[in-house]
């Protein structure tokens, strides 16, 4: 399991969706949208699935307990 995370468009950091799921599932999912606060801005972002990827703190290699920084860097 791991969590659902996007980019804040305003800073480009990660940010934690509050969504927890697995890859496969994700992948797997139909497209949705969704809205997440984000503590770094201060504002409500608007997103939508292909747009986000799953962070899995047990499978990252070398940096465990950080957010990756982009869904590219995730798979």
């Amino acid at each position: 399991m791991g969590m659902v995370m996007i980019r804040c468009p305003e800073t480009g950091d990660s940010i934690p969706t509050g969504i927890t799921t697995d890859r496969e599932k994700f992948q797997c999912s139909a497209v949705f949208f969704a809205r997440t606060y984000c503590r770094i801005c201060s504002v409500t972002h608007e997103w939508f699935a292909r747009d986000a990827w799953v962070y899995d703190a047990a499978l990252a290699k070398g940096d465990a307990g950080r957010w990756r920084s982009s869904p590219a860097s995730a798979a």
